[in-house]
């Protein structure tokens, strides 16, 4: 667990859009992953004080902890809660177990680096991650989307976290990056599956981690009902008893497209299978960066669109 460039960028641009991290919590204590060049460029464009790159990496001499970055970006309490004692923490806690009820609404801001995939109780996590924030303060996650099998205990997709850091749960998510770990680093803004109508999917070559940024707007206990994905619920309701249409049990016509794929399966079957191998790849601009509906390639100096 700890704090890479990519990661560092993104939470200098929530600071720079106004993000308070003044009282801090993060999973795990966090590494700090960048020399001292390196730190300095990234820290010219996000009007950070000067000195701050020197007292970030000079640290680093005596600890390879992440504090002082974390004191860069206004952090004044900052606080650790991890599984074991091992480097630290400030709270001995397991996420698979809801948090103590003394720590709920106690922070500024909630980041998550690098722990929740490797939580099986994954919903109960996520809960208490919520919890811990405080009304007006943030919860703020970098976690495996693409080609990250067998790192964690998941991976995760966009739709996941826009409905679970919903309205509905108190929270609201203000920006979510994919950020493609290949050789150019690419950034792109994810859109919300419910808004554009359309799964948000993804096949690609390289390592991608989603990028969260979601605002806790109303002290409402998490997950009172489970989330649906939005595809199926705007099937279900465009269904309801009563609405014009197919009636309950009774399947939709097929399509032109529907019937042409079935009579090919029925004439040349391995045809029909190489076919749906191109259809569901990176070829397809429905299932790749091309696909400006569902991407859109993102600043890495600031969070304007």
């Amino acid at each position: 667990m700890g704090i890479d460039i990519e990661s560092a960028r993104f939470l200098l641009q929530s600071r720079q859009a106004g993000v308070r991290f003044t009282r801090c919590l993060t999973l795990g204590r966090q590494h700090y992953f960048l020399g001292r060049r390196e730190t300095r460029g990234l820290l010219r464009p996000f009007d950070v004080e000067k000195g701050a790159a020197d007292r970030i990496c000079g640290g680093l001499e005596e600890s390879p902890y992440s504090e002082p970055f974390w004191q860069a970006l206004g952090v004044e309490d900052l606080s650790t809660l991890d599984a074991s004692d091992f480097e630290g923490a400030t709270f001995v806690h397991d996420l698979n177990q809801p948090v103590p009820e003394e720590l709920h609404a106690s922070y500024d801001a909630v980041c998550d680096f690098g722990t929740i995939e490797h939580v099986f109780n994954f919903p109960t996590a996520l809960a208490s991650c919520m919890q811990l924030v405080k009304v007006g303060g943030r919860f703020i996650t970098h976690t495996t989307a693409n080609n990250f099998c067998g790192h964690g205990f998941y991976q995760f997709s966009p739709e996941l976290f826009f409905r679970a850091l919903g309205p509905a749960n108190g929270f609201e998510v203000e920006r979510m990056v994919a950020v493609e770990y290949g050789p150019c680093r690419r950034w792109f803004n994810v859109s919300d599956p419910e808004t554009v109508r359309a799964r948000v999917s993804l096949i690609n070559s390289f390592p991608v981690l989603l990028f969260v940024q979601a605002r806790r707007v109303a002290a409402i206990k998490p997950f009172a009902s489970w989330p649906q994905q939005s595809d199926y619920l705007a099937m279900w309701q465009e269904h309801q008893p009563g609405k014009p249409g197919v009636s309950a049990g009774e399947a939709a016509p097929a399509g032109l497209g529907a019937r042409l794929k079935s009579a090919l399966l029925e004439s040349m079957p391995r045809a029909s299978r190489a076919l749906q191998a191109i259809v569901t790849s990176s070829l397809n601009r429905e299932y790749a960066w091309r696909n400006r509906r569902s991407f859109q390639k993102a600043h890495k100096t600031s969070t304007k669109p």
